[in-house]
């Protein structure tokens, strides 16, 4: 049934995207994008989302876009279920957003505004941000701001409210360096505060692993966590058919936690109508500072949270993209992942795919 409620949900806003893409094509162009995205895991997660999107150009310096994502999730991940929770989840995610971004001459105003709700959890997304293009459009200048207010609440439990704000500012500075290479550098600044927890996981307290839990306590988590980030990246065009993008973040958060994310992606023109994308990602993380394998007795803070846990990862993946005219393209991907938890006794390694199929056009 929460399949079918999304569904209809998509149809609907279909027909609302379909009006902007009227509006926009007697003043500019109009984009109409359509996608449908299935998430499946060894740890027993399905998650299924629809999207679309429409962005018109109504002048020459104005772009606003509007669409529509629905995550229809069904999990017995062991990361949520406990002594205290149900053992199968069914939940649906529904979002809004929309955007707006202006020209004034080389300066360009961006902003956005996000709505999601569950049946647990309701989230306002704020962003705003300014790019300058300078030395004939060589270099480009960015900053930008979000601000998320969320609402964290328990399923069947009226009474259980919880908030957390989330603050994010970044600094971009992009780089043409030849005609055929673009670098970037990216810092980013966020801070999280208020409840980080998860309502429905129980941490066990227990002598060793493997041991009966002499009681199961709530998860807890600190308030506040503030986060840093450093991203560097670099395309490079190998003639006139393909290129290569290469990028590295190094990641610091106040709960202890560094990590490292490496990505390549190749791009080739297998002919005029087909091209084909292949990428990897990398990532690797140690363990937040406060976070145990097993508790013997109760602690201030206490995590049962794979996240907080040392692992790394592995993503492959490949895109085609077929042009069917010069304004429809499809397109069919695939991404294949590989997950290893040092730390956390219930999963030792994750398995999965991340599989789309999307119909993008231009008027």
């Amino acid at each position: 049934m929460r399949l079918q409620l999304s569904l209809v949900g998509l149809v609907g806003l279909v027909g609302l995207v379909g009006l902007v893409g009227l509006v926009g094509i007697a003043r500019a162009d109009t984009k109409f994008d359509s996608k449908i995205q299935v998430y499946t895991d060894s740890d027993h997660t399905t998650v299924v989302s629809p999207l679309v999107q429409g962005t018109a150009d109504v002048s020459d310096t104005t772009t606003v876009s509007l669409g529509y994502v629905a995550d229809v999730v069904t999990s017995a991940s062991v990361d949520i279920v406990s002594q205290a929770s149900p053992t199968v989840i069914h939940d649906t995610r529904h979002q809004v957003s929309t955007s707006l971004t202006q020209a004034f001459g080389a300066l360009k105003a961006h902003g956005s505004y996000s709505y999601s709700r569950e049946n647990d959890y309701e989230s306002h997304s704020l962003g705003a941000g300014l790019d300058v293009e300078l030395f004939d459009k060589a270099t480009t200048l960015g900053i930008g701001y979000g601000l998320a207010l969320n609402t964290v609440g328990r399923a069947g439990d009226t009474n259980f409210s919880r908030s957390l704000d989330v603050n994010t500012v970044s600094a971009t500075w992009t780089q043409i360096v030849t005609p055929y290479t673009i670098t970037q550098l990216t810092y980013e600044l966020g801070d999280a505060l208020g409840y980080q927890a998860s309502v429905y996981r129980f941490v066990p307290v227990r002598t060793m692993l493997g041991a009966a839990a002499e009681l199961w306590v709530p998860e807890t988590d600190p308030d506040q966590r503030w986060r840093h980030a450093i991203v560097g990246g670099i395309n490079h065009a190998i003639g006139d058919t393909s290129s290569i993008q290469a990028d590295y973040r190094i990641y610091r958060d106040t709960w202890g936690i560094t990590s490292h994310t490496f990505g390549l992606r190749y791009f080739v023109d297998v002919t005029p109508k087909v091209q084909l994308r292949l990428r990897e990602r990398f990532y690797t993380q140690g363990s937040a500072s406060f976070y145990q394998e097993n508790y013997a007795a109760v602690q201030k803070y206490m995590a049962f949270d794979r996240e907080l846990s040392t692992l790394w990862s592995n993503t492959l993946g490949a895109k085609l993209v077929y042009r069917f005219t010069n304004r429809i393209e499809g397109e069919l991907k695939t991404d294949l992942f590989y997950y290893s938890y040092a730390n956390f006794a219930p999963l030792v390694y994750r398995t999965g795919a991340n599989l789309g199929l999307g119909l993008s056009v231009d008027y």
